[in-house]
């Protein structure tokens, strides 16, 4: 679901401007989309939220013009922070994947072009940063 419409109180606020924060921290160039699916058309498929950072122009270390960032997450009923248990990214060009990595199982990229070695290990980093970044909640923080 698009990162707009998940944001339902300031923690989860903080949580989805912190996402766009920490991607362009190592990709400074992309621009974030936090509505990247119509809205007839939001893939609900699991309970995600949903992020897509476009690239100006065609760079080939990271083989894409876009990525698709999938935070597939465990709501509590609280209206807290919602547990982070996987990332999907998909590198794009519209409307095909060049490459895909996802946390669950072997964090193993894979597709027909990948990214450098550089851009791949910064791809890691975000995802790594990212299980931190909702690892930490102000319920946490009230002590």
């Amino acid at each position: 679901m698009n990162a707009s419409s998940k944001v339902r109180n300031i923690l989860v606020a903080n949580k989805v401007a912190s996402t766009a924060s920490l991607f362009r921290k190592y990709f400074p160039d992309a621009i974030v989309n936090f509505s990247p699916w119509d809205s007839n058309n939001e893939q609900e498929w699991f309970d995600t939220i949903d992020f897509s950072f476009h690239f100006p122009g065609w760079s080939p270390s990271i083989e894409c013009r876009a990525i698709l960032l999938q935070l597939r997450i465990e709501n509590n009923n609280e209206g807290g922070v919602p547990r982070l248990i996987g990332i999907v990214m998909r590198g794009m060009i519209i409307p095909k994947e060049r490459w895909r990595v996802a946390t669950i199982g072997e964090w193993e990229m894979t597709g027909t072009h990948l990214p450098q070695k550089a851009q791949k290990d910064n791809l890691f980093l975000v995802c790594k940063e990212l299980y931190k970044l909702f690892s930490t909640t102000s319920s946490s923080n009230k002590n």
